[in-house]
This record gives structure tokens, C-alpha cells and sequence, in this order.
């Protein structure tokens, strides 16, 4: 994200903890920092902070950087935050005043290379000083002001809910066409394409998953356990509060991969490695003596 702003001719100045991801973003052009303190100092007032962190980090960074700050700056959280963390953060920065915009970002690595899906939530005024960064950011027509504060990430979990259970149904789908690969001669990679291409179930989804059997020897090395991800605990969030049935379904699903593994387990896995370089367990060698 940091570079494709960059390549739209905006300055930005970036931080990570990790040296190969700062020595990447040095090569996209981003001035990079060796602390964050060294980055936020650079920043001419009113700043705009964007954090793109694993969500059990965004607390931590938060009373690092509060201290950094003066009235008027944003931050902007650009992860996968649980909504009602947003809207405490939101009131409880709000003190100071520093503005907090929540936006759920959507798009795996080549959206956010080359335009992300993108749902901001904050107060209307705080957003739209900061829209041209987020159309600049977002693919067309895929950026919008969802809401109030949390709004942004509540509309996030939302649309992961949905992403389990169309993953699920996918991966489903897929290993009954393995089950009856020999008795019909089907070709997968064949099947694959009308599924891409006009039909009802055409995604990004279907792509990546393609992707993932034209990789020789991709699908063979991957172990058939969904990771637990993330954004997990929000999903049951959603299981016990509202009537979502299917991803109830698509949850458990990825919970019983755990347990015996399976090739749907590989496919979502898969899926998830594809677009957002989410982590693969790797099969065990098998022992050949």
C-alpha cells in the first residue's frame, strides 16, 4: 500500500519492525525509518498515521505512538480490528483531540499493490479530509464511508464471514470433483475455467484457486489443516450474537481440519495463502526407508 501511494507521487515515510520489510519499502521508494518514534518526528502537523498491523499489536503501538502525537493528528487503523476495540479507541483518543478512522481493507497483496476494497468508518468531517488517500488507495468504486466510528471494521468482519463461507463452499465443491476425477476423466484445470469465467460463483476467489493448480507441486506440499487465523475469534463473535448459520458451518469446517485433515482443508488453505500470503502447514516428509 505504502508503495503504490508512493507511486501516485505521495511522500511517505514508513516504519516496521522488521528489517527485510523495511529494506523492501526503502526499494519501493518509501523513506524509511529505524524507530518510530524517528518516523513520527519527520511527519509535518496535522499528521496522518496509517497502521497496518496484526490486530494484538494495535493496543501496544497505540501507547507508543500517543505520546508522539498532538491535537489534530490521525490515525488511521487499517487492520483487521475488532469494531468495538475501534470505537474505544476512537473515544478514548478523542480526549486528546486525535482524530481515529477504522478502515477495513479487503483485496489480499495484489490489492493492496494495485487497489484494495476498502470501508472506512469515523466521523463524516475526519474521513473526508482524508478521502483522496483512500480513493488514491482503493481500486475504482471500491472505496466508501460505511459509518460512524467502528463502522469501518464492523463492515470488515462482516464481509469476512461471508469470505468463510464462500471459501467453504468452494473448497466443498472442488473435493467432490476429485472424488469423481477418475470415474468421469474430468480434467480439474479445465473444470476450473467456466467456473472463472461468466458463471454464477465467477470471484477472486475461484481465481486464486486456480492459481493455486497451475503451481506444480503447490497443492501436493500443503498439509491439510486450516491455521487459526486472525480474524477467527471475530467470526465466533458473530456466531454467538447473530444468525449466520453458514459460517457457523464454514467455522467449524476449518476447526475439524484440525483435528483429521483433509483435502478441503488444503484447498482453503490454499485460497488463504493466494491472496493474502496467509501461512501453510506444510505436509510431513514421508519417510521412504
Amino acid at each position: 500500500m505504502a508503495a503504490n501511494l508512493v507511486e501516485q507521487d505521495y511522500t511517505v515515510h514508513g516504519y516496521d519492525v522488521d528489517d527485510k520489510a523495511r529494506s523492501s519499502a526503502d526499494v519501493d521508494g518509501v523513506i524509511v525509518h529505524k524507530t518510530l518514534e524517528e518516523a513520527v518526528s519527520t511527519l509535518q502537523t496535522p499528521r496522518t498515521i496509517w497502521l497496518m498491523l496484526p490486530s494484538k499489536y494495535v493496543d501496544a503501538t497505540l501507547k507508543q505512538l500517543r505520546p508522539l502525537l498532538t491535537s489534530g493528528d490521525t490515525i488511521i487503523d487499517g487492520g483487521n480490528s475488532f469494531f468495538k476495540d475501534s470505537i474505544h479507541r476512537h473515544n478514548d483518543l478523542m480526549a486528546e483531540p486525535i482524530h481515529f478512522l477504522d478502515c477495513g481493507t479487503s483485496g489480499g497483496v495484489s490489492g493492496a499493490r494495485n487497489g484494495a476494497s476498502l470501508m472506512v468508518g469515523g466521523p463524516k468531517e475526519i474521513v473526508k479530509q482524508h478521502e483522496h488517500i483512500f480513493t488514491a488507495l482503493a481500486i475504482k468504486d471500491g472505496y466508501g464511508h460505511v459509518g460512524g466510528s467502528g463502522a469501518g471494521h464492523f463492515v470488515k468482519m462482516v464481509h469476512n464471514g461471508i469470505e468463510y463461507g464462500m471459501m467453504g463452499a468452494i473448497a466443498e465443491g472442488i473435493n467432490v470433483l476429485h472424488h469423481h476425477k477418475d470415474g468421469l476423466d474430468l480434467n480439474i484445470n479445465e473444470t476450473l475455467k467456466p467456473y472463472q469465467h461468466g458463471s454464477i460463483i465467477e470471484s477472486n476467489l475461484m481465481n486464486w484457486i486456480s492459481d493455486a493448480y497451475h503451481l506444480d507441486g503447490y497443492l501436493e506440499k500443503i498439509a491439510g489443516e486450516v491455521p487459526t487465523g486472525e480474524t477467527e475469534m471475530e467470526m465466533e463473535y458473530l456466531i454467538d450474537h447473530e444468525d449466520v448459520r453458514v459460517l457457523d458451518a464454514a467455522v467449524l469446517q476449518r476447526k475439524l481440519t484440525r483435528i483429521e485433515p483433509s483435502f478441503i482443508g488444503t484447498l482453503i488453505s490454499a485460497m488463504r495463502n493466494q491472496f493474502g500470503g496467509h501461512k501453510i502447514v506444510d505436509k510431513e516428509p514421508v519417510d521412504t526407508e
